[in-house]
């Protein structure tokens, strides 16, 4: 068997090969590294190297091996040309998106959609759409690499949590209603939500509130980093601990220690900014002085430090809820309401929630004024209680054979006295809800 430092190719059938770094060279086409995350000097791996300064950050990060798409790329016995082409591929047309990369900014927040050069034309909508999961998937991983490093006593790479956070950013700012969109389709998922899940979206979740509310592009990027780590001091608890708190059950007294655990580990390892340490430490604290760590809470709360409580708060109880489980998204932000007229929210954050979401957000289960019964698929900017929905049961309770399409405000346009009556609670239906969002 060859040793790790040795190039070991694929089938000769496939065009991914797998080889050592020392054999990188320009012009290559970067599908994945095959090592720890935080090792990796990008943020995105799917990428073309453009230059001679990726290939060298590759090789001085410690990865051994990666894996190229020669159809996208230089093969490992190709010559490479002056333009970083081998005389076999100089000719074809690459189809990703070009990043110069430097040692000062090493990480390419840019996604290959097209998986080969044969791939079929799709619509710029689905191309945005793919992009913005890849994306998020990045992320994922990338805050799973950058936590596990640190269960093995790496710092948190500085790099690898802006450089994600900035991406988020620009994500969010081309296109916050297809990012809000498809975070409200995840939701929908039937499977456990991972810690690095909940750091992801409660990230994006919060640079869309302060998109919102027309905060900087500066304040959204630290915004995204806070979020992303303000949960990193769960890192230093029993798993078994953290385990249980995804799956509902709490130990509170040893959770709340995971606040000043993620505030300290980032004091020590490596140099945030004392805002984005005050996010961090005030995400648990909330304006009516309730919350943890003690005396946090009230009217000192920071803005940005308040905005990711109640995103946590929110992400949380659609994803953990209580005993009972996880509560839809329309239910979960009618909570936060009723928290904020008690005082322990600002009503202020909330309704901008709301007006990103919409009244009946993406993937709500509603009954009709008609008495039909559907899924909300879309919403209308301008007519905020007048979504587009998928019909799956007749005013009859008869289960349709193929769900109906029912614009709500074309219907209002056309004088039609249409609305949605009230929200209903998805688990009492037999509905497999992503099925909706599929073509």
């Amino acid at each position: 068997m060859p040793s790790r430092s040795e190039s070991t190719v694929t089938p000769s059938n496939s065009s991914l090969q797998r080889i050592s770094t020392s054999q990188l060279r320009p012009g290559m086409f970067l599908v994945r590294v095959l090592d720890s995350w935080w090792k990796s000097p990008f943020f995105v791996h799917r990428r073309l190297l453009n230059s001679p300064t990726d290939v060298q950050q590759l090789m001085s990060s410690g990865i051994r091996e990666v894996e190229i798409d020669t159809s996208l790329g230089v093969k490992i016995s190709g010559l490479v040309s002056e333009g970083g082409m081998t005389d076999e591929t100089e000719n074809q047309t690459i189809t990703c998106n070009h990043n110069d990369s430097s040692a000062d900014e090493p990480f390419v927040a840019s996604v290959s959609l097209e998986s080969s050069l044969d791939s079929e034309p799709c619509s710029q909508e689905s191309k945005n759409r793919e992009e913005v999961v890849q994306l998020r998937d990045a992320a994922i991983a990338a805050m799973e690499g950058a936590f596990e490093g640190v269960k093995s006593g790496q710092p948190l790479s500085q790099p690898t949590i802006h450089g994600a956070a900035q991406a988020l950013v620009q994500k969010t700012l081309a296109n916050p209603s297809l990012v809000a969109e498809i975070l409200l389709i995840d939701s929908l998922k039937q499977c456990d939500k991972t810690l690095y899940a909940h750091v992801v979206d409660t990230a994006v979740y919060s640079i869309l509130v302060g998109l919102q509310l027309g905060w900087d592009e500066g304040k959204l990027e630290r915004v995204g980093v806070a979020g992303l780590l303000h949960d990193v001091g769960y890192i230093r608890l029993p798993q078994n601990v953290v385990k249980a708190h995804w799956e509902g059950r709490h130990d509170a007294v040893l959770l709340q220690k995971h606040v000043v655990m993620g505030e300290t580990l980032m004091k020590r390892q490596t140099e945030f900014s004392e805002d984005i340490l005050r996010m961090v430490r005030e995400h648990h604290a909330y304006q009516d002085g309730s919350g943890y760590p003690e005396g946090e809470g009230g009217a000192l709360l920071s803005d940005s430090g308040q905005l990711i409580g109640i995103v946590d708060y929110f992400d949380e109880l659609i994803t953990v809820g209580g005993p009972s489980g996880a509560i839809p998204v329309a239910l979960a932000i009618r909570r936060l309401y009723q928290e904020a007229q008690k005082g322990k929210f600002s009503t202020f954050y909330i309704e901008a929630m709301i007006r990103i979401m919409g009244v009946f957000p993406v993937g709500t289960v509603v009954q009709l004024s008609t008495g039909e019964q559907a899924v909300v698929v879309k919403q209308h900017p301008e007519f905020g209680l007048k979504p587009l929905v998928k019909i799956f049961r007749n005013l009859h309770g008869k289960m349709l054979d193929e769900p109906q399409i029912c614009d709500l405000a074309k219907d209002a346009n056309l004088g039609h006295d249409m609305s949605v009556a009230k929200v209903l609670d998805p688990t009492e239906y037999v509905l497999d809800l992503q099925e909706y969002f599929e073509s």
